[in-house]
């Protein structure tokens, strides 16, 4: 009972800071993410130790990235991706492929990592906030600007980059295990064409579903194809998340897209702000005193030099000047996905703790001042 009752607090406190600190946040403007990593650092071992990382509270936040992709693949038609193709597969794959590498050759070196760790990390940095950049840019209206679109671009991109990288992650990791890379690729491929061949059978029950009006039966299977996807993954020793980034792809195509999105995003956003708690409490802000210069070279790179790669891409592309940089600015943070490289790398021992603790506290305090830079930015 004594359990019971010790779980029940803790989980009140976090509610209740979580909505303190979000409730603030929207006051200011400032997206709901930095509230949610501001009360994993405030409650957790890093700020006043009432809560501490726990398995329990890991779960759940990995149940928010299943969430996440899923939703980030409904968002993936191909039609929108042909539409911005120039930005899109021009300036922002060769920005996560140049930044990648200019982070990923000198981190190799300089700690000794082998190749798919230093390109993890440097994928990590060449990530920005989709989530933090979308919600800031559509509150000033600023989504079709020049630079607004720009941006856009290149997170469309860096979100794909993401998703591969995962899943190098998890062909290096399975092999660690044992599974071998082509095992890991061949089950990703099997499990596609599996949702692939499911794919008319599902959007028929979407149809059927949508024309019902019943939210209920809605939301059952909303959870149902991400869940189900996932547990299809896992069982295949693969991502769970990337199985629900594809399944998510795949009935977005169709008509049962906006039914599923609109019933799977009030789960999506509760459990993704618990994931971002789980990130707070991770926050190493006691290694600050020691590793401060580390810290400090880290930021430079994420607020100046992902901006210059980004301005000098877009510059070169066409791109008037100021729209450029602008964009380079809006962009000039670490993002959700960066936190995620970084947790899941250190997490299977890809990257000692030591390497990444720095990089975390960076990414963190990146994102906290992140929102001003977008909305600075965002001017046309």
């Amino acid at each position: 009972m004594h359990g019971v009752t010790g779980l029940l607090e803790s989980a009140a406190l976090l509610v209740f800071a979580a909505f303190v600190l979000v409730t603030i946040c929207a006051r200011a403007g400032v997206p709901s993410i930095v509230g949610y990593i501001g009360t994993g650092v405030l409650i957790g071992p890093a700020g006043s130790g009432v809560l501490a990382q726990s398995e329990a509270l890991t779960s759940i936040g990995e149940l928010g990235v299943v969430f996440l992709l899923f939703a980030l693949g409904l968002e993936f038609s191909f039609e929108k991706l042909a539409s911005l193709r120039r930005h899109v597969f021009g300036i922002g794959a060769a920005q996560v492929v140049v930044t990648t590498l200019l982070v990923a050759i000198p981190a190799g070196l300089m700690y000794g990592l082998a190749p798919v760790p230093a390109i993890l990390m440097g994928g990590a940095v060449a990530m920005s906030s989709t989530a933090m950049c979308l919600k800031v840019l559509v509150s000033v209206n600023a989504l079709n600007t020049a630079p607004g679109r720009l941006a856009i671009s290149v997170l469309l991109f860096q979100d794909l980059a993401a998703v591969a990288l995962l899943l190098l992650h998890d062909a290096t990791s399975g092999a660690a295990e044992g599974l071998g890379v082509a095992t890991v690729i061949g089950g990703a491929a099997a499990l596609v064409a599996a949702l692939f061949v499911a794919r008319g059978p599902l959007q028929t029950i979407a149809g059927w579903t949508a024309a019902r009006g019943d939210p209920e039966l809605a939301q059952l299977l909303a959870l149902a194809i991400a869940l189900g996807s996932a547990i299809a993954a896992t069982a295949a020793g693969l991502s769970p998340a990337l199985a629900a980034f594809a399944a998510g792809m795949i009935i977005g195509e169709g008509d049962a897209r906006h039914v599923v999105e609109k019933e799977i995003r009030p789960f999506r956003d509760l459990f993704v702000g618990i994931f971002f708690i789980g990130i707070g409490t991770q926050m190493p802000l006691g290694i600050f005193s020691s590793t401060w210069p580390t810290v400090l070279v880290w930021l430079a790179i994420l607020f100046m030099g992902k901006a210059v790669v980004v301005a000098l891409l877009a510059s070169w592309s066409g791109e008037r000047g100021q729209a450029a940089w602008r964009a380079a600015i809006i962009l000039g943070h670490g993002g959700e996905f960066s936190l995620m490289l970084i947790s899941v790398s250190t997490a299977s021992g890809l990257i000692p703790e030591g390497i990444t603790g720095p990089l975390l506290l960076a990414i963190g305090i990146s994102m906290l001042a992140g929102s001003l830079l977008v909305r600075y930015g965002a001017k046309d």
